[in-house]
């Protein structure tokens, strides 16, 4: 019997290598041409493009490259001095107090953060020097590689860079500034409380001579009416020949009471007479005499009333004028009175910058707080990161 022969197999060696990240392998017999394998950069973009290099970059400017900035405080109040007695000077003095002064207190934190007061540390304090310092690093340095080299982008770093705040429980006002050096800091927060009591000052002396200027306009005014009163009564006395009115017909009352007590004399005498001696010619004499006391008192009565051109016509005129003066004079007085007292009013200041904490000089820098900007960075880059993923994944499960 014949032996079947079996062919002896042989053994072929299968390769089995992973072309998926999803860990699928597939077979090669050797022969055929190798897989391309994907670059490490390209399989791994996402992740080293979204996280690992931001981060690397991230930590070299924190930890390397980044200036240090020391930060300058100050702590300010504006107060204003109230009175509420106005009797005197001294009651004035007496209880005269200090109250927080609100508005003024939001204008002269506007005024700090103004492009006013940037321009006077241009001027006085060297400004742009400050802001590019050597110690500054490529990216807060002014100017820069990515601002221009304009005043507008110089108030905008000068906003980063000064900051002035309100304590709403205490209403202290705080004064921050961030610079390279701790001497500039310190100088630039000093100057910055200079230019505010200067502010403060500037609305002290307006008010000062708004105040004092109402005074004087009504002062001014109060003497024109006198003087036009004064005028107007010297015209009366032109026209109507009479200094004063009212003692003159005074004086005609009194003659025209003289002249009536004369003539009753008079009539007694010839009463007297008739009774004793009837046929006496000193009787006719006598009552010649009598009659002409009665044309001068009739004379008399006319110059006083009973005419046009009489003193009781001219006498209203007269009195309306001298009450006009009078009233006029008495306003004149209180308008003096007013501006006198308004004058010592505003002579004293009204408004107080009172500094709280002077600016200091830091002895370490404040920013930036590198650990914490780093960890931060590295939060947001992993956020960036995972959001890219998602993203890719849905694009790839969508245009399968």
């Amino acid at each position: 019997m014949t032996e079947t022969q079996h062919p002896i197999p042989q053994i072929v060696e299968i390769e089995l290598r992973p072309l998926k990240s999803s860990g699928e392998l597939v077979p090669t017999d050797g022969v055929s041409t190798a897989p391309r394998y994907e670059s490490f950069v390209r399989r791994n973009f996402l992740v080293l493009f979204t996280f690992f290099l931001p981060v690397a970059f991230a930590g070299v400017y924190l930890f390397l490259i980044a200036s240090d900035r020391y930060v300058a405080e100050a702590k300010f109040l504006v107060r204003s001095a109230s009175s509420t007695g106005l009797e005197s000077v001294s009651s004035m003095v007496g209880s005269r107090g200090l109250t927080r002064a609100t508005d003024e207190t939001f204008a002269v934190n506007e005024y700090i953060m103004s492009r006013d007061a940037m321009n006077l540390l241009l001027k006085e304090k060297h400004l742009g020097a400050v802001l590019a310092r050597p110690e500054a690093d490529f990216i807060n340095r002014f100017p820069n590689f990515h601002s221009s080299d304009n005043k507008e982008q110089m108030y905008r770093v000068f906003k980063r860079m000064v900051s002035a705040y309100i304590d709403g429980g205490t209403g202290i006002s705080n004064l921050e500034v961030v610079a390279f050096r701790a001497d500039d800091a310190r100088d630039i927060a000093a100057a910055l409380l200079g230019y505010a009591e200067d502010l403060i000052n500037r609305l002290n002396d307006r008010a000062h001579q708004d105040a004092v200027g109402y005074a004087n306009t009504i002062v001014d005014r109060a003497q024109k009416q006198v003087s036009g009163v004064q005028a107007r009564l010297t015209e009366f006395r032109n026209s109507s020949g009479m200094v004063d009115t009212s003692r003159e017909s005074a004086s005609a009352l009194d003659a025209i009471a003289r002249l009536s007590q004369e003539v009753a004399q008079i009539e007694a005498s010839i009463a007297q007479q008739q009774a004793l001696t009837p046929s006496s010619p000193s009787i006719s004499t006598m009552r010649e005499k009598a009659q002409s006391y009665r044309d001068e008192i009739n004379r008399e009565k006319l110059l006083v009333v009973g005419r046009d051109s009489s003193m009781a016509t001219k006498l209203g005129g007269f009195e309306q004028l001298v009450l006009e003066r009078e009233i006029a004079a008495k306003a004149l007085a209180s308008a003096e009175n007013n501006r006198d007292r308004v004058r010592q009013e505003a002579e004293q200041q009204h408004l107080y910058l009172q500094v709280i904490v002077a600016p200091n000089t830091p002895d370490q820098a404040k920013y930036p707080r590198r650990l914490l900007y780093f960890f931060a960075a590295t939060l947001g880059f992993f956020a960036l990161y995972l959001t890219c993923r998602t993203f890719v994944e849905s694009a790839m499960e969508h245009g399968s």
